[in-house]
């Protein structure tokens, strides 16, 4: 039972109790009162009456005249003459009526109405003696008016007592309601602040809440804070604040054998000529602001290419890999590069015009990462004694060139014609049991072909079309799901969570698959943006009252500041497999992973390690606490 109806309950409990307290005691005083009232009134009746006889003759017309006239003055129940021998000469009686006074009324207080009797004298002699009982009805209905009038008011006061209380409740509520959803948002992870009431009794409770929870949240910033701290520490090289070669060659063989990358791509290797010598001519504090000017000068050529990884491997040698370019963009981008770099030289913050040589190699998904390095190091040692200081390797497209509008129809049409399918890749627990399955968009050629989305959602995302491609990769996976037991893994792209119209569509599909969608998991890239958090929180929200799982996959990718998961309502997170590749023999990643696991398991969240590719890799992520695996062993395992 709600306080507020304990409270009304109380209100009419003690209304009921004052009204028949009041009620007994003042009908029965009052009851008393009118007894004694109609004795009186009995008496002198008879008294006078008695008296009037006693001075008229005492035949028996005008006795009964005078019984009559009394009688008919309609107070009395009985007027009767007896002769002294107690023979009734002239009497009258009423029936007894007692109007609109109820019968129970009557039952419940009974009035006992005493006769009032007097003699009657001829001369010096008794003649006979007058009887009077005054009648009762009157007394009853005052006695029932004033109940009436005391119930009503009782009544009244009772209810007005109760709106008051209503509204005093209503005015305490507001605050108890607000620390209530405070508590129901902190089980849900989610960390907000009320105001704080002018209600003494909850003041105290409200502060000492919002203290616990401003505490809460100044943890998880600093617990964000050291994963940050961490991350640079392993994956940063200290001097430019570039990805270090540990970094990069996580990306780079991610970028050869995801699933998602691009089908293609260039990767540029720049060496800085004669570095050591140039440490010692200028000192080693020129040489380093050298350094640092360079990653700033290639960082800033790379600005417009968001795909774009920039990364420094060892003292002179910087590499950028270009997923989805080709060899002619990488080239434009090399000599930007140089024309960057000699205005340092412009600058006088180097003291040779010929400052670095750059090879560049396309790529092909699926190469040995040896075999794109090799290539590298064999267009580096081509531009080292090239001209201009640029040397690219050759490597022939294994796909059919197409025009965005080309691309356009082959899209439209392939959802008009339901030519896309879905590939499956197991996610295991770290015990080895199945957790679920990951699923990723093909698209189904004419000649049977299966394209993977790393070769056209990059189009797809130019021509405004991918909100399109996911709603169609959720339609399937929600057909997967009717069929099979295991639940399933889908991902979503940050344009499509922040487009309105298409989470009113995956709504609209998912209620009508809500039998399934406790088995369904929704992913996306990790981002950084406020805006995007605030989307992927909303989206969270929604999706929350169909059971589905929403994460985060490539978790700390992109080097900007962690997210501040407990205000994103999150279920899982996907770390990226650049800091899962070696893992056994990388202190710093192992360090950075364990405290990713912390701050996941303090919010409620799963964790899962992407692209585990060896099983020493498998159990160093078991012992750190991660919960899941995917990745080329993951497929091993099983198959076994």
């Amino acid at each position: 039972m709600s306080l507020l109806r304990q409270l009304w309950l109380l209100v009419i409990t003690a209304t009921v109790i004052a009204f028949l307290g009041s009620f007994i005691v003042s009908l029965y005083t009052a009851r008393n009162y009118l007894e004694q009232q109609l004795y009186a009134q009995s008496t002198d009746s008879a008294a006078s009456l008695a008296l009037s006889m006693t001075q008229q003759p005492k035949d028996e017309a005008t006795i009964e005249l005078m019984v009559t006239a009394l009688f008919d003055s309609g107070h009395f129940e009985v007027v009767r003459y007896s002769d002294t021998g107690g023979k009734v000469v002239a009497e009258r009686v009423n029936p007894g009526e007692t109007g609109s006074v109820p019968q129970w009324f009557i039952d419940l207080f009974p009035i006992e109405v005493s006769a009032g009797q007097a003699d009657v004298s001829d001369g010096w002699k008794q003649a006979g003696r007058v009887t009077v009982m005054a009648h009762s009805r009157f007394a009853y209905q005052s006695l029932w008016d004033g109940a009436v009038k005391l119930l009503l008011w009782i009544s009244a006061a009772g209810l007005l007592s109760g709106l008051v209380l209503h509204r005093l409740f209503l005015w305490v509520k507001r605050p108890i309601v607000q620390m209530v959803g405070q508590a129901e948002a902190i089980s849900e992870r989610r960390f907000v602040t009320i105001p704080v009431p002018r209600v003494t009794e909850l003041r105290a409770v409200v502060q000492a809440m919002n203290t616990m929870v401003e505490r809460v949240k100044t943890m998880f910033a600093e617990q964000a804070a050291r994963i940050d701290a961490l991350r640079s520490e392993a994956n940063r090289d200290a001097l430019t604040q570039l990805p270090n070669r540990s970094f990069f060659m996580g990306r780079l063989a991610q970028a050869l054998g995801d699933e998602e990358s691009a089908p293609e791509g260039a990767l540029l290797l720049l060496r800085l000529r004669d570095l050591m010598g140039l440490n010692r001519r200028l000192g080693r504090e020129r040489a380093d602001q050298f350094l640092q000017s360079v990653a700033g000068k290639l960082g800033a050529v790379l600005g417009h290419e968001p795909d774009a990884l920039l990364a420094r491997l060892n003292g002179a040698d910087f590499a950028v890999l270009l997923p989805g370019d080709d060899a002619a963009r990488a080239g434009e981008l090399a000599e930007r590069m140089q024309a960057g770099l000699a205005e340092l030289r412009r600058a006088e913050l180097a003291d040779q015009h010929d400052l670095a040589a750059i090879g560049i190699t396309p790529y092909r998904a699926g190469e040995a990462i040896g075999t794109v390095l090799a290539r590298t190091d064999e267009a580096l040692a081509q531009a080292e004694g090239s001209s201009n200081g640029i040397h690219a390797a050759q490597l022939g497209s294994a796909l059919p060139a197409r025009s965005g509008q080309d691309w356009q129809q082959v899209l439209r049409h392939a959802l008009d014609e339901g030519a896309f399918r879905l590939a499956s890749y197991p996610v295991l627990r770290r015990d080895g049991e199945l957790w679920h399955r990951e699923l990723m968009l093909r698209l189904q050629q004419a000649d049977g072909q299966l394209l993977t989305a790393g070769t056209f959602m990059p189009m797809a995302s130019r021509l405004g079309m991918t909100s399109a491609l996911d709603l169609e990769t959720v339609r399937l996976a929600c057909a997967e799901l009717a069929h099979s037991q295991a639940d399933v893994a889908v991902n979503l792209s940050a344009v499509s969570i922040a487009d309105v119209q298409f989470v009113d569509k995956l709504l609209e599909l998912l209620r009508s698959q809500k039998a399934h969608t406790g088995r369904l998991w929704l992913e996306v890239n990790e981002f950084g943006f406020r805006d995007e958090m605030l989307a992927l929180a909303e989206f969270a929200r929604r999706l929350r009252p169909l059971g589905c799982k929403v994460g985060i996959e490539h978790f700390g990718r992109h080097f900007g500041s962690i997210p501040q998961l407990f205000e994103l309502q999150l279920d899982y997170l996907k770390i990226d497999s650049s800091f899962v590749q070696g893992i056994e023999a990388h202190a710093g990643n192992q360090q950075l992973i364990k405290a990713i696991v912390g701050v996941a398991d303090g919010n409620g969240l799963l964790t899962i390690a992407e692209g585990v590719q060896t099983n020493a890799e498998w159990d160093m992520l078991a012992k750190l606490g991660v919960q899941g695996m995917t990745g080329p062993v993951t497929t091993n395992r099983a198959s076994t």
